[in-house]
């Protein structure tokens, strides 16, 4: 090959007097251009592609002969989006897209769109039996007496516990209200048989408080194990006894009502203990009593709790730390399930006292008296 390219051309003889130009004879032809062959640069040798190029090449030669069937690319087409969407169910199966799926937060929560579209559902709301049953036991668990037991249905000693209530005071009531002449107070539906209904009447006359209504009521009973009889007879005597010691109240020159709370004191409707205490008091303090208080939510209108403000004398505030003291020595029945001052919207300083439930009858068996004196001391 290279020799060809090396070798001077030949010139066919053209006739006489026409000469050869050979190796030997490098003078041009007069009126002629000398003919002179590039000679081409020595190439090094050819590398050899990578296995990766040709299979590169051959992919991209299959694939544009093929691309040019339309069957052919009908297939490309519905191969690709197949495995495109196995690829994003898998992707969120794993939960990659589980961060971007997520419903944004500024959406309320109340009408986020479901999968199909519509919204979705509300946060399911209580029963008005399971409503009741709350308000049930949170009002016992801070109103009735820690001493009392409690008979009540499984699922409502069960919420007892669950608040605290030493189970050693619970008495499940069970078919037939077997657990109610154990109790003090008892905690129940409202009596669905007549056979229940019945014992209920006889042996829980006392109406506390109620809860609900229909058949989701609940109702707080106190026990009077002696039956309706002897209880109706012991309220009568109670009520009389505390209309006298509330009349005695209004005459003492050292406490001081207002007109509805006098009303209420003449009605006989506040609790004995609260009586007693307050005249206790009056032989020490001057007090004026800025109400009394109603928490049987439900129940016939009693009254436990009293706030009163001191008058004259020192300070209110450190007056009525005496008094708490003095409240907080007694012992029980007279001892009150929660007292303290606490601090009006004006600023002024007044002290609560409230006893647990149920009341006790037969306190004031005797008449109410309170030592006065003209002077505090």
């Amino acid at each position: 090959m290279w020799s060809d390219i090396l070798r001077p051309p030949k010139v066919a003889p053209r006739g006489k007097g026409v000469t050869d130009v050979t190796t030997e004879n490098h003078r041009p032809i007069p009126g002629r251009v000398p003919v002179v062959r590039p000679v081409r640069p020595v190439r090094s040798a050819r590398q050899e592609p990578s296995w990766g190029r040709v299979l590169l090449t051959t992919v991209q030669l299959w694939g544009a002969r093929r691309l040019r069937h339309p069957a052919f690319l009908r297939r490309l087409v519905l191969t690709t989006v197949a495995v495109a969407a196995a690829a994003v169910a898998s992707l969120q199966f794993a939960g990659v897209f589980s961060a971007s799926a997520s419903t944004p937060r500024a959406v309320p929560r109340a009408v986020r769109p479901s999968v199909s579209g519509r919204p979705a559902a509300r946060p399911v709301s209580p029963s008005p039996a399971a409503v009741a049953q709350s308000a049930a036991v949170a009002w016992v668990t801070s109103q009735v007496s820690s001493t009392a037991v409690i008979g009540c249905d499984p699922a409502v000693c069960a919420a007892l516990e669950a608040q605290g209530v030493n189970p050693g005071r619970l008495v499940s009531l069970g078919s037939g209200m077997s657990g109610l002449l154990k109790s003090d107070v008892i905690v129940t539906l409202a009596p669905a048989g007549q056979a229940d209904s019945t014992l209920v009447s006889q042996y829980a006359p006392a109406l506390i408080a109620s809860f609900g209504s229909g058949t989701a009521r609940i109702e707080v009973r106190a026990v009077a194990r002696t039956g309706a009889a002897a209880y109706q007879s012991a309220l009568r005597t109670d009520l009389a006894a505390r209309k006298s010691a509330g009349a005695q109240l209004l005459k003492n020159p050292r406490l001081k009502f207002t007109a509805a709370d006098a009303a209420q004191l003449r009605a006989g409707v506040v609790d004995s203990r609260l009586l007693a205490t307050l005249a206790a008091l009056s032989t020490q303090f001057t007090l004026r009593v800025a109400a009394f208080g109603d928490s049987a939510p439900g129940g016939p209108q009693f009254f436990r709790e009293v706030t009163v403000t001191s008058v004259g004398g020192a300070t209110g505030a450190a007056k009525l730390t005496a008094v708490l003291a003095m409240v907080n020595a007694q012992g029980s029945p007279y001892l009150p399930a929660h007292s303290g001052i606490v601090h009006a919207g004006t600023g002024q300083a007044a002290l609560t006292i409230q006893f647990a439930s149920p009341s006790p009858l037969g306190l004031l068996s005797m008449v109410l008296t309170a030592d006065i004196h003209p002077d505090e001391g």
